[in-house]
C-alpha cells in the first residue's frame, strides 16, 4: 500500500514537471512563428500518434464498454475544455493571474470528494489546500495585474474543466482499462478538436522548420504523452483529491524553468510561495492516524 501511494505520488509529481515544461517550451516555439492552433494541434496530434502506434503494436484491447463510455467522453471534453478555456484567458489577462485562478481546481475537487463522501473530511486536506492557495498567490501576483471578468470566467471554467478531468478519472467503470486506452483517447480526441480549430481559423496544420517542429515533438512527447500518462495513472494510485494538491506544484516548475531555459526574474515572494506548494505536497502524504490506528487494533486483536 505504500509502495502504491508512493509510485501514484512520484507520477504526479512527474506530471508536474512535463505540464510545468509547457510554458517555457510554447514560448520558445513562440518566438519561431508558430502560432497557438498549430502549437496546439501539432502537441496533440504527434503525441495521439505514438500512444495509439503503441497500442496497436502492442495489440492493447481498446474497446470502451457501456459502463466506461460515459467518463471517458467525461475526460475528453474536459481535457479540451483545459486547454482551450486557458488560452482564451490569456488574451484577457496576465498568464500569471490566469494561472492562480485555474489552480484552485484541488479545493473544488477536495471540496466534491467530501460533499460527496468520497473522502473523509479531514483538516489537514484543507490545510494543504489553504496553504497551497496562499503558496500559488506568492508565486504569480505582481502588483500591475489587470483584472478583466472574461478573463476571470475564462480562468475559472478552466479550474471547472480540470476538476471534472481529476474526479473523471477516478472512475470504477474505467478499472479494467489498459493504463495507455485514456491517455490515448484523450490525445486523439485533442488532436481532432485542434485540427477543426485550425482548419476553421485558416491556421496552418504543420510547422514551416526544423526549429519549429523540434519544440513541436518536445511539447508533444514530454509535455502530452508523458504528463498525460503519468496523470492518469497517478490518479488511479493515489485518487484525485491528492493528486490534484499535489499537481500544484506545476507553477513552482513553472518559474524554474522560466528562469532557466528562458530567462524568467524568480523573486523572493516566489521563492517563500514554493516552500509553502512544498510543503502542502508533504502535508497530503502524511500516513492518516485514524487507518494507522485501526490497523493497530486489528494486529493486537489478531495476536491476542
Amino acid at each position: 500500500m505504500k509502495d502504491k501511494k508512493l509510485i501514484g505520488s512520484l507520477c504526479i509529481i512527474g506530471t508536474t514537471i512535463c505540464y510545468g515544461l509547457v510554458p517555457s517550451f510554447s514560448f520558445l516555439a513562440y518566438r519561431t512563428g508558430v502560432v497557438t492552433e498549430t502549437l496546439l494541434f501539432n502537441k496533440f496530434f504527434y503525441a495521439a500518434i505514438l500512444m495509439w502506434a503503441y497500442i496497436l503494436i502492442k495489440k492493447i484491447p481498446f474497446r470502451l464498454s457501456r459502463q466506461a463510455l460515459k467518463p471517458m467522453i467525461a475526460i475528453m471534453l474536459s481535457y479540451i475544455g483545459i486547454a482551450t478555456t486557458l488560452y482564451f484567458a490569456f488574451d484577457y489577462i496576465s498568464g500569471s493571474l490566469a494561472t492562480i485562478i485555474s489552480f484552485t481546481f484541488p479545493a473544488m475537487v477536495i471540496a466534491v470528494e467530501m460533499i460527496s463522501g468520497r473522502e473523509p473530511v479531514r483538516a489537514v486536506k484543507i490545510a494543504a489546500v489553504i496553504l497551497s492557495l496562499i503558496g500559488l498567490s506568492l508565486i504569480v501576483w505582481s502588483p500591475d495585474m489587470e483584472i478583466k471578468i472574461l478573463g476571470v470566467v475564462f480562468a475559472l471554467a478552466c479550474a471547472v474543466c480540470y476538476t471534472v478531468y481529476t474526479i473523471a478519472l477516478s472512475s470504477k467503470s474505467l478499472d479494467g482499462l489498459h493504463p495507455l486506452i485514456t491517455p490515448g483517447y484523450v490525445l486523439l480526441a485533442s488532436a481532432i478538436f485542434n485540427f477543426i480549430r485550425c482548419s476553421v481559423s485558416g491556421q496552418p496544420l504543420f510547422t514551416e522548420n526544423l526549429p519549429q517542429l523540434g519544440y513541436m515533438l518536445l511539447l508533444a512527447v514530454v509535455c502530452a504523452f508523458a504528463a498525460i500518462l503519468l496523470f492518469c495513472v497517478g490518479v488511479k494510485m493515489i485518487g484525485p483529491t491528492n493528486a490534484s494538491i499535489i499537481n500544484t506544484f506545476e507553477p513552482v516548475c513553472a518559474c524554474i524553468f522560466g528562469y532557466l531555459l528562458v530567462g524568467d526574474i524568480i523573486t523572493w515572494s516566489m521563492i517563500v510561495g514554493g516552500l509553502l506548494v512544498v510543503t502542502a505536497v508533504l502535508l497530503t502524504n502524511l500516513p492518516d492516524r485514524k487507518k494507522k490506528q485501526t490497523k493497530g487494533e486489528l494486529t493486537d486483536e489478531k495476536i491476542n
